[in-house]
């Protein structure tokens, strides 16, 4: 398949979760990937076992210097940068009056100030390659409040005004570079599985999940995966500042109450 062929892209948090979807569905259909993650021993594998398609590179999404380091060195053994998926993320719920200030500035570094350090540096090798896209991973909770997501629902939103000033100042500059967010809602990564394997009814607890959505199941990386890669390739060539849900129709429903994710 060739729908990215020849397309140099970063996916961060590449090495885990939807990151690892996305990363293999993109180099099936043609790509090169850099997997940039801070999970070394799982990046590396993956990179391996990619072979001349896959390069590890080790990036905190916070912090700026690894990102202006990881460009210059994507670059240097690449070129110029064609697709940029933002997937690093973290998720520890919590009620207003839970959550802690520690874990408010957490969420917001890595949603906030890693989409913008992203986009920031993204745009930049991009305009050297004539143009690219932009894909964060968002979520259904910076649309639908949850009331255990307080932290977790504010970044993913801050993120999303991200996505559409980018796609905004872009296209006005003439570009040629689409910014765009998925927004998955409850999907089978390791983070639902730790949250599932930790309760006292594990089965019950899915049971929920799945109930969130109208199709009454939960979403598999793959299908999050596929979504992403429509707005990484050229047939998404006329969408840019898009939010599109991969939701099963969660949002067509007012959110569960007393329910915390």
């Amino acid at each position: 398949m060739t729908r990215v062929n020849g397309k140099v892209a970063m996916v961060t948090g590449g090495a885990t979760g939807i990151g690892v979807g996305v990363v293999r569905m993109l180099v099936d259909e043609g790509a090169r990937v850099v997997i940039a993650d801070i999970a070394e021993e799982a990046g590396q594998q993956l990179a391996e076992e990619l072979g001349e398609s896959g390069l590890f590179l080790r990036l905190d999404v916070t912090d700026e210097g690894q990102w202006q380091q990881g460009i210059r060195d994507l670059e240097e053994h690449w070129g110029p940068l064609d697709i940029l998926v933002q997937s690093a993320g973290i998720s520890r719920p919590a009620s207003i009056e839970d959550a802690s200030l520690a874990e408010w500035r957490d969420h917001m570094a890595v949603h906030g100030e890693g989409a913008f350090l992203g986009c920031k540096y993204a745009v930049q090798s991009m305009k050297k390659a004539g143009g690219g896209a932009i894909v964060n991973i968002s979520s259904v909770e910076s649309i639908r409040p949850g009331p255990l997501f307080t932290c977790y629902g504010a970044a993913k939103a801050a993120q999303d005004a991200i996505t559409k000033t980018v796609a905004l100042h872009c296209g006005e500059r003439g570009y040629n570079i689409r910014c765009n967010s998925v927004h998955p809602a409850a999907t089978y990564t390791p983070l639902l599985e730790q949250y599932l394997n930790s309760a006292e009814d594990p089965a019950g607890l899915e049971k929920t999940y799945a109930s969130m959505q109208p199709l009454n199941r939960i979403a598999t990386v793959e299908e999050i995966a596929h979504a992403v890669l429509f707005l990484a390739s050229d047939e998404s060539s006329f969408m840019t500042g898009h939010q599109m849900y991969v939701d099963g129709g969660a949002l067509t429903k007012p959110y569960p109450s007393g329910e915390g994710a």
